[in-house]
């Protein structure tokens, strides 16, 4: 054994420090998203456990998370610093602004029903979080990043 084989790298600490936070935001982010998903139809829930409006506390974390997600994918690697960080903000306002205006037309649509209103919401935030990501993976395994990635087979079974 050679002393550069028990020597770790400053670049791998590094890699592997940033796939640690991109990680525990991306979960952050996901965690936010499914209760937001919950508050945003039916505040009284959230409103039994806490004394205040967890609102828009859930909303930044969910833009951060999300950021956070687009920042790290393999086809944003390619860009520059400030656009790269640009573009991920931006994507995450668009997706959760969105979300958002989804559990509006919930609310409307179902103002009477709390239960079911409680159900669109959850089941309308789960299935918009998988398309975007199946979105995502269809954008980085398409996207020339100057190496070829795995493709899951989970998500090419959606293109048959």
């Amino acid at each position: 054994m050679t002393t550069t084989d028990s020597i770790v790298r400053q670049e791998d600490l590094i890699r592997e420090c940033e796939r640690n936070f991109y990680l525990i935001a991306t979960i952050q982010g996901r965690l936010s998203y499914l209760v937001m998903s919950i508050h945003a139809v039916n505040p009284s829930i959230c409103e039994r456990f806490t004394l205040y409006n967890p609102g828009p506390l859930l909303f930044y974390n969910m833009v951060y998370g999300v950021a956070a997600n687009l920042h790290s994918r393999p086809h944003m690697q390619l860009l520059g610093s400030f656009h790269r960080l640009t573009f991920s903000i931006l994507g995450s306002l668009i997706f959760n602004h969105s979300t958002m205006l989804v559990y509006e037309w919930v609310v409307n649509t179902f103002p009477t029903r709390p239960y079911l209103c409680t159900f669109m919401g959850f089941f309308t935030g789960r299935l918009m979080l998988v398309y975007f990501l199946a979105y995502l993976y269809h954008v980085d395994t398409r996207s020339i990043a100057g190496h070829l990635l795995p493709r899951d087979p989970n998500y090419e079974s959606m293109y048959f």
